[in-house]
């Protein structure tokens, strides 16, 4: 199928010019065609953008240097192809060294096929170099521009340890100049036990073929200290190298901010500590003045009363105490306070054990202090009244104490006995009994519901929706090494 193709043809011999174009036609070549012959001319047709230009050596008005030249102060990559009916080899290779394509005889115009095919063919060969030379250098401009514009330290060394390239956050950090730094190894950079520290960074990345990941605090030449969050990594370039890729990100102010905030933590849970000792300590001191004016009083109704208000402060002293020593300050693990009242108020109420057997089915529930109070006091009234009603004149039995916690965290405490059950009409929203109105209002104030069963001894069910509890915030500690300080300081 012939080729479609501009020519621009100085010739001023017209049946010269109808001869190439035979020619070009016979070498499948679809021609379209101008002819001139003055330089006029020439330049006019030049904005046609033609494929290929054939020229005559010499013409009256304009010759094959001349447009040669013109072309060339135009910088256009046209292949021109001089023709001519007598030239010289010393003047051809001379047309070529001034960029001509290639020459040939009038009367050779068998060659001319070929020529312009091999003309057309180096043209595209050009066109793609230089497209894939605007493409590179493009591509320089984005990276340097990119890297040099990025806040993050980045460099690459060859599999020898040689610096290959670093950006100008590298340069201002490290106050040295690529120049200074290009080509050279690390113990020509740095002191020989940083360099073999660096070294040996750099080493497992390579052979390990995996990306590294460190925090290093990093002292600059002005006194400041950085705290970098550095990566090494491996890869290989186009020729097959392998080299080792690093970026380090400037996380000081994360650091700074997550010592401070540690700081305020450990401030806040010395205060909390602090606080939760201090009410136990006052709840003690009412506890010892309950227990002075109950030991005084001669009624003994107003002495069992006062013994039982004691025993309410006690459970919330306890309370205390069991959250001055959680690492969580703010909640409480109710499954060991629950077991600790219980057998406090078993000992305290003297119970036989040989008699009255305590025993417990209780899972980890974590409570805050808005539940844990509450809870706790219910559990204190519902054992003490177990313990004082449920077992009476040596009867024997079993007091179960249980707590769960269900999927959807829902709570469920209980506490029951085999002993002699609640008396006939007992209404338990009615109960004349404090104890009984104290359980009901805190019930409520739990937002929970209570039960109770008389089958076989006495059941009291309490059940919740437990408050997931608000955890002090625990930043993770950073790791950070300080060889990269001496590093920078001995590089200074």
């Amino acid at each position: 199928m012939p080729v479609p193709i501009r020519v621009l043809i100085l010739e001023d011999r017209p049946e010269d010019a109808e001869l190439m174009v035979h020619e070009l036609r016979r070498s499948q070549f679809e021609p379209e065609w101008r002819c001139v012959a003055t330089e006029s001319e020439y330049n006019a047709h030049l904005g046609w953008r033609p494929d290929l230009i054939l020229s005559d050596y010499s013409m009256p008005l304009l010759d094959a240097p001349r447009a040669l030249a013109l072309l060339r102060d135009l910088d256009l990559d046209i292949p021109f192809i001089v023709v001519s009916g007598a030239i010289g080899e010393e003047v051809a290779v001379a047309m070529m060294r001034n960029g001509a394509t290639d020459y040939l005889l009038k009367d050779r115009l068998a060659r001319l096929g070929p020529a312009v095919r091999h003309a057309l063919s180096e043209r595209q060969l050009r066109e793609e170099t230089r497209q894939a030379e605007q493409a590179l250098r493009a591509s320089e401009v984005r990276f340097y521009s990119f890297m040099n514009h990025n806040p993050a330290l980045a460099f690459i060394k060859d599999e020898e340890g040689r610096m290959l390239y670093m950006n100008n956050t590298c340069e201002q950090a490290w106050c040295l100049t690529l120049a200074e730094c290009e080509g050279r190894l690390d113990h020509e950079l740095w002191p020989p036990d940083v360099a073999q520290m660096l070294r040996a960074k750099d080493l497992a990345a390579l052979h390990g073929r995996q990306p590294a990941q460190e925090v290093e605090e990093i002292s600059l030449r002005n006194g400041r200290v950085l705290h970098m969050l550095s990566f090494r990594f491996p890869f290989v370039d186009a020729a097959g190298r392998n080299l080792l890729g690093g970026v380090a990100v400037d996380i000081s102010e994360q650091v700074r901010a997550d010592r401070a905030l540690t700081a305020a933590l450990a401030s806040k849970e010395l205060l909390l500590k602090e606080l939760h000792h201090r009410v136990k300590n006052n709840l003690q001191v009412i506890s010892s003045l309950l227990s002075i004016q109950a030991d005084s009083l001669p009624d003994a109704d107003a002495r069992e009363a006062l013994q039982e208000t004691l025993k309410r402060v006690q459970s919330i002293a306890l309370v205390h105490e069991r959250l001055n020593h959680e690492e969580d300050l703010d909640q409480l693990d109710f499954q060991e306070y629950a077991e600790a009242l219980s057998r406090d108020l078993f000992y305290c109420y003297r119970a036989d054990s040989d008699l009255v057997r305590l025993r417990f089915d209780l899972s980890s529930v974590a409570l805050g202090l808005s539940q844990a109070i509450p809870c706790g006091l219910i559990l204190n009234e519902l054992v003490t009244n177990a313990l004082k009603y449920a077992f009476p004149a040596g009867r024997t039995g079993e007091l179960r104490v249980a707590l769960a916690c269900d999927e959807n965290g829902v709570v469920k405490l209980t506490v029951a006995d085999n002993g002699i059950g609640l008396p006939p009409g007992f209404v338990f929203a009615n109960s004349s009994s404090l104890g009984l109105r104290i359980v009901n209002i805190l019930s409520r104030q739990l937002g929970g519901t209570m039960e109770h069963a008389s089958a076989g001894g006495t059941t009291f069910s309490l059940t919740f929706q437990r408050l997931t509890p608000q955890p002090i915030p625990r930043p993770p500690r950073m790791e950070t090494r300080g060889w990269n300080k001496t590093l920078v300081s001995s590089a200074s």
